[in-house]
């Protein structure tokens, strides 16, 4: 706290005591004024507020001693304010109302401008930066003396920085940062800082380099100094300076300048020592900030060193971006998975190269690579439209007679489903031969609609498919797609048939989505209300191992479902306690559940306490008014009405 110099007290002390020593209340009042003084410089605000209270209780008597009257009365004023200003220090509740009234009923003191700075550096204290600049906006900072105007105006700017106006801000920060203070520091630091994230970077630079001997800003500075050295490309400075620093101190930017480090190297074409540096930063970041423009770099670092596997894992990061580091990254990883022999790793990594436009040499070299591999990987559709692109993008490409090489052979080789459909229907029934193929493609053209979610489309060829049986693997395929399609337009007894037809098939328990037709048969009957069937089939399914968690809760709820509506509430029951125990996102509905069996079983007490422990453990859920109102009524069932009315009230309150 900065120290008091109250009304020049010492001059009074030795001025007018000189003059009135034998007056001994107004040598009491002075002694008194001194001795709060003293104990308000000291911290001691509730010994100092007391005092001053004293001096404010004097009261004046009309006499013939005006000079020391006006001083007296100045005296009170100054009490007053001080006062005031302990409460502030202590944070009492009517601190605000005690400056006020000192300003009210004091205007022309010179402390009524302070009582505003006082107010307004306690709310930048509490960091209630809002209030802090409505009291510094009642200020002329003029009316300041030098220190005061320095932590005026840095902690007004530091408010507005708080609150985003940095523009503001950084002109208070401007106005003190070359002034020797307790604040320069700061004011600098603020001031460069704003400056940095408008991008004026010179400015930053010489404003952070002004703290290289600044203990307290020596664990942020140099990052900013090291940023903006790479970001105006002057990576050898950023290596001579960084590093040091970092194998000296701790820094709080550490993982930051450990990346803009291993992106210094990368700029050099020094890939060990950006891959070591990378390392360091990984280690650190553990993936919080890593961003595709890293993931490249650090993944073409350990490629160009040899490690592809460290440089496939980094690239593949990139797959679902789209960027010029996703469409350089995706391009670098096709060429590692091609070496390797991985095709179809590769065709995807070129595929997702070629839709991108930032580099268009790679762009053009990808497409042609992801053509080739599609058609050797005897994706034919998607060869032909790749190839048939490429050669309307590049008519002039040095591969042009090689493209339509391959647009050829695909064209051969071509699977389109849709076309072949079309071709073999009119000859399907007097062609035995044409049957079988007629089966594949037309189950193949009701996967597509399928997946386009065109069910009914699905449903109508996958019918046509099942007229010419001739292989049984794709007939018992084309009987599960069948069964799922019905289920989507919510034709359930049909797909409870088709999928009891399907898991009847001898060839089906070779399928992997034999034991999943149970599942799927389950929900069937359970959405045509064939309940015991849904339950039986449910149990079938789990019965089959199945081991992804979510689908075995699921699978778990609808049985207990089906058991309740059928009213095997026993039976029910433990299918509800099965989900609780094992740890769902459903337990709010099963605990729910559970309280209301728990009443239909005449166990009001119990469904009581059940469906609390469901508004005590899930009080977001989405059961939560359910469990509230089923409370409520389970009261007014037992005749306790002012219970059930009380807890009905505060459900509507809520």
């Amino acid at each position: 706290m900065i120290k008091l110099k109250p009304i020049a007290a010492c001059a009074l002390l030795l001025g007018t005591l000189t003059v009135k020593a034998q007056q001994n209340d107004s040598f009491q009042i002075y002694r008194t004024y001194h001795t709060a003084t003293t104990l308000l410089n000291n911290g001691q605000f509730v010994a100092a507020a007391e005092q001053f209270r004293l001096i404010e209780q004097v009261r004046l008597q009309a006499g013939n001693q005006p000079k020391f009257e006006s001083e007296l009365s100045l005296l009170k004023e100054n009490s007053q304010y001080y006062e005031a200003l302990c409460a502030l220090e202590l944070g009492n509740d009517d601190a605000l109302a005690l400056f006020m009234r000192f300003i009210k009923e004091h205007p022309e003191n010179p402390l009524s401008k302070l009582a505003y700075f006082q107010i307004g550096k306690s709310y930048s204290k509490q960091q209630k930066y809002g209030d802090a600049i409505l009291w510094f906006n009642k200020i002329n900072a003029s009316e300041l003396n030098g220190r005061e105007y320095t932590e005026y105006k840095f902690r007004k700017g530091y408010a507005y920085f708080d609150m985003g106006d940095y523009a503001y801000a950084q002109q208070q920060f401007s106005e003190i940062k070359d002034k020797k203070s307790s604040f320069q520091e700061d004011a600098i630091y603020y001031f460069a800082y704003i400056a940095y994230l408008n991008k004026d970077y010179h400015v930053a630079l010489v404003n952070f380099e002004k703290l290289k001997n600044s203990k307290k800003y020596e664990s942020s500075y140099p990052y900013y100094i090291t940023a903006v050295y790479f970001l105006d490309k002057r990576y050898d400075d950023v290596l001579n300076y960084a590093i040091p620093i970092l194998n000296s101190t701790k820094q709080q930017h550490e993982t930051e300048m450990l990346r803009i480090i291993g992106a210094s190297y990368f700029a050099k074409n020094d890939y060990p020592n950006a891959v070591n540096y990378y390392t360091r930063f990984q280690e650190r970041d553990q993936g919080k900030t890593q961003n595709s423009q890293d993931s490249y770099q650090i993944g073409y670092a350990h490629y160009k060193t040899g490690n592809n596997a460290k440089a496939t894992v980094e690239l593949s990061k990139l797959v679902n971006q789209s960027d010029e580091f996703a469409q350089n990254g995706n391009y670098t990883l096709g060429s590692i998975f091609l070496k390797s022999g991985n095709k179809q790793s590769a065709r995807n990594a070129f595929q997702i190269a070629s839709k991108l436009d930032f580099d268009k040499q790679i762009q053009e070299e990808a497409l042609f690579e992801y053509a080739k591999l599609s058609y050797e990987l005897d994706f034919n559709t998607q060869a032909l439209e790749a190839t048939r692109l490429y050669l309307r993008n590049y008519p002039r490409s040095k591969r042009l007679d090689e493209a339509k090489t391959l647009l050829g052979e695909a064209l051969l080789n071509s699977k389109n489903y849709k076309e072949a459909v079309e071709i073999l229907e009119p000859i399907v029934v007097a062609n035995p031969s044409a049957a079988e193929a007629y089966q594949k493609v037309t189950y193949y053209r009701g996967l597509e609609f399928y997946n386009e979610r065109a069910f009914e489309n699905a449903i109508g060829i996958f019918l046509r498919s099942l007229k010419h049986p001739r292989d049984e693997k794709i007939t018992a395929l084309t009987t599960y797609w069948l069964a799922e399609a019905m289920y989507e337009v919510r034709k359930y007894g049909e797909s409870v048939e088709q999928f009891e037809e399907f898991l009847q098939n001898p060839e089906s328990r070779q399928l992997s989505v034999y034991n999943y037709a149970n599942y799927g048969l389950g929900y069937a009957a359970f959405g045509a209300e064939q309940y015991k069937k849904a339950a039986s089939y449910f149990e079938r399914f789990l019965a089959g191992g199945p081991t992804d968690k979510n689908t075995i809760n699921d699978a778990v709820a609808r049985i207990a479902d089906s058991y309740f509506v059928l009213k095997s509430y026993g039976q029910a029951m433990s299918y509800y306690d099965r989900l609780i125990a094992s740890g769902s996102q459903s337990q709010d509905y099963a605990l729910f559940q559970r309280g209301m069996i728990q009443g239909l079983q005449s166990s009001p007490d119990a469904k009581i306490a059940t469906l609390n422990d469901v508004l005590t453990r899930y009080p977001n859920s989405d059961f939560a008014d359910d469990a509230s109102f089923e409370i409520a009524y389970t009261y007014f069932l037992k005749n306790d009405g002012e219970r059930a009315k009380t807890d009905l009230q505060a459900m509507i309150q809520k």
